[in-house]
């Protein structure tokens, strides 16, 4: 266990040092871990890392290898519902090559829904396998069972209907957990509906009975945007979709009928606003974004102009906190609204379409009511050309100094006469990629290449060449590559090993998934639909990570105002690596606290009135770092992300967290953050907002003080109603 309490010397923080240290000492752990493979960890994973001769496939399949026999992968393997993927899993392990399992036909990720949102509705499902496989005589079921109702007795009958033929799903009292499980509650009822009617019937029993109501899709936030103890929690995704095989839609051209579409995940085009470019859209909240990927792309037609990269999340999931993607041309997705239904706190169906009240409406965290439709304005489908690269950390997002750059991570370049030339050369071409259509730079922790993958493309109208991406076999691989990655992260062996070793293995797997997945040197050209381009990762949300995001105005330039100064872009990338190895350059331990990676975009500003990006009129940087479940357990975690917090709201500007990400345990400027977000980041926002919501509520027959009884929860409360 030697290899536990070393500790490496900062300059040899680097994935060769690191990779050779644990090629050394792994098998230090084999008397405690012996279901760990360690002969495929060495043959088949570090050893190909170190000799730059890897490809994909094989590294994946070493992984998995190192890891299958382990008690955790035998589990979480036994949880995947399909019978098919895990003989197409076996089949890998064994040797075949992807394209001879998966073969040209798609590989559809929502129908192997990812362990943590899984583990989310596993309760249900499995109180649904007790109530239902438990009973056995017809005088039992007619006791326990409401006629109508499939589930329990005494459970609310609320129905989907206005003819009172079919009722709300529902359960009492089951543990809700949010994707991150930072958020922990039990609500009294836990409602299902799949019609506009079941959720107003669902609110008009919450108010009879006194109880607020709050929705949540895929739960894939970390804040306490959810419901509470002892209230109602609407879920939009039922656990038909989440537990076995989603509501496949169908949809493709002639077949797709919206009748037989539930009515919460209906998709339907509207009509176009500017002749030939754009076009209204209607979509219900529930829909996910691989429905409307898969619909985008079989259309060919209509597209969001930008969009976040998951895919297991709902429409109404991404719109409602203000979610966003990237590229400065590009605001976040709620300023793409043109219209929003919702149920308000009478139970009465709504609109809203005045474009000033959609700034408060459009972006609303659900406070306006539990929004069932949204009209989005499209673009015309263009094509993204993606160059993805590898390039050196040094020169793909260049420091403003190359001192910046800690030794560990110092090329031969460096030392080169022509260093600082090679440095303004790669930062006019980083200040080129930063005005792209779409930009966005991913460093993992320890490595000494950064990537610009698909994130800096732009588009074209000419489909000329154009391919699916990523290919079937693709999808499969970064499905695999993610739930493996959750599963290594709760195996023994990986928590007992030192945390830079953790960075390091958990680089190695998602480096070998992230394009160009052909090899290190190489710098391939793909041409596909921008829908496939915006979503080019499947399978990020099968591995639960820890996420702090904050949003950074970019000031002007000062030879041109009308410009933005990148350079803020630069330091706030520089300043986190130079805090990674902070501790290791004074003589402690290696800072181990960010396990993942460093992810950076740039985009514009917004329009919505709690938008983070609001008055960032000539764009924002908006990053992010992430980390591992283990570095929370080892205590690591908290203080990094608040020397960061530090840092990025020391330059200037009005600094504000992502909604949905991390950071309400942080202080902001010295102040705890909601006191901050409330009475400087959004002093000026909040009243608007307010008064936002007040005038729809008098156009539409409801109070502030309604809504908030009815929709706020504690953290609201605080933030907006106090």
């Amino acid at each position: 266990m030697g290899a536990a309490t070393q500790t490496l010397p900062s300059e040899l923080l680097e994935r060769t040092h690191i990779l050779k240290e644990i090629l050394e000492h792994a098998e230090d752990y084999k008397g405690d871990f012996d279901k760990i493979d360690f002969a495929s960890l060495k043959e088949e994973v570090l050893k190909p890392i170190l000799a730059e001769t890897f490809d994909p496939e094989t590294q994946i399949r070493g992984f998995l290898k190192t890891f299958s026999h382990t008690l955790v992968y035998k589990a979480a393997f036994a949880n995947i519902s399909s019978q098919e993927l895990k003989d197409q899993i076996d089949a890998f392990i064994k040797g075949n090559p992807v394209k001879t399992i998966i073969s040209n036909k798609d590989f559809n990720v929502l129908a192997h829904p990812s362990p943590p949102v899984h583990h989310h509705f596993s309760l249900l499902e499995e109180l649904k396998k007790l109530l239902l496989g438990g009973v056995g005589l017809k005088a039992a079921v007619e006791d326990i069972f409401h006629p109508k109702h499939k589930h329990v007795k005494d459970l609310p009958i609320v129905y989907e209907d206005a003819a009172k033929d079919k009722v709300v799903e529902c359960y009492s009292e089951v543990p809700f957990a949010n994707w991150g499980m930072t958020v922990k509650n039990t609500p009294k009822f836990t409602f299902l509906p799949s019609t506009v009617k079941g959720v107003q019937n669902v609110v008009q029993f919450a108010s009879k009975n006194n109880y607020r109501v709050r929705c949540a899709g895929y739960r894939h936030s970390w804040s306490s945007i959810f419901s509470q103890d002892n209230e109602v929690f609407i879920s939009l995704v039922n656990l038909h979709t989440v537990m076995t095989l989603p509501d496949p839609m169908s949809i493709v051209p002639g077949e797709y009928d919206p009748a037989k579409v539930p009515e919460l995940k209906t998709i339907d085009l509207k009509e176009e606003t500017v002749p030939g470019k754009k076009r209204l859209c209607r979509v219900g909240a529930a829909v996910t974004n691989e429905e409307f990927r898969r619909w985008a792309v079989a259309g060919k037609a209509w597209t969001f102009p930008a969009d976040v990269i998951l895919v297991e999340v709902t429409v109404g999931g991404v719109n409602g906190p203000i979610c966003h993607g990237a590229g400065i041309s590009h605001k976040t997705l709620s300023d793409y609204v043109r219209r929003i239904e919702y149920v308000d706190c009478n139970g009465k169906l709504q609109v809203v379409d005045d474009p000033y009240l959609l700034k408060a409406a459009a972006g609303a965290f659900g406070l306006l009511g539990v929004v069932t439709h949204i009209t989005f304005e499209l673009d015309a489908m263009s094509y993204a050309v993606m160059k993805p690269i590898k390039e050196d950390i040094g020169l793909g997002v260049p420091p403003l100094s190359k001192e910046d750059i800690p030794v560990a991570l110092r090329s031969k370049w460096y030392h080169a006469p022509d260093a600082d030339e090679q440095i303004a050369k790669a930062t006019a071409e980083f200040n080129r990629r930063a005005v792209d259509y779409y930009s966005e730079w991913f460093w993992f922790t320890y490595q000494q290449k950064t990537l610009t993958v698909s994130n800096t493309f732009n588009t074209t109208a000419d489909p000329t060449g154009a391919v699916n991406y990523p290919d079937p076999g693709n999808v499969f691989l970064q499905w695999v590559q993610g739930w493996l990655g959750g599963v290594i992260t709760q195996v023994p062996f990986f928590n007992a090993i030192p945390g830079y070793w953790q960075a390091q293995l958990i680089a190695s797997l998602g480096m070998a998934a992230l394009p160009p997945t052909l090899g290190e040197s190489k710098t391939p050209t793909y041409k596909t639909l921008l829908p496939d381009a915006l979503h080019f990762r499947r399978g990020v949300q099968n591995m639960r990570v820890m996420d702090l995001e904050l949003q950074i105005p970019l000031p002007p330039r000062k030879d041109d105002p009308t410009k933005a100064d990148f350079s803020i872009v630069q330091r706030a990338w520089w300043d986190v690596i130079k805090l990674v190895y902070q501790d290791a350059e004074t003589g402690s331990d290696p800072s181990s606290a960010m396990r993942l990676t460093l992810e950076m975009r740039i985009m514009g500003g917004s329009d919505m009135l709690l938008a983070p990006q609001k008055g960032n009129d000539l764009g924002t940087v908006s990053i992010e770092i992430l980390t591992l479940p283990d570095a929370v357990a080892d205590d690591e975690w908290q203080a990094f992300a608040q020397r960061t917090v530090d840092l990025w709201t020391s330059y200037g500007g009005n600094v504000r967290p992502h909604w949905a990400k991390e950071w309400e345990t942080f202080t902001f400027k010295g102040q705890e953050a909601r006191t901050y977000l409330k009475e400087v980041a959004y002093k000026d926002e909040i009243p608007e907002f307010r008064s936002a919501l007040e005038t729809i509520g008098k156009k539409h027959g409801w109070t502030l003080e309604q809504v908030k009884n009815r929709y706020s929860n504690e953290l609201w409360d605080k933030m907006i109603f106090e």
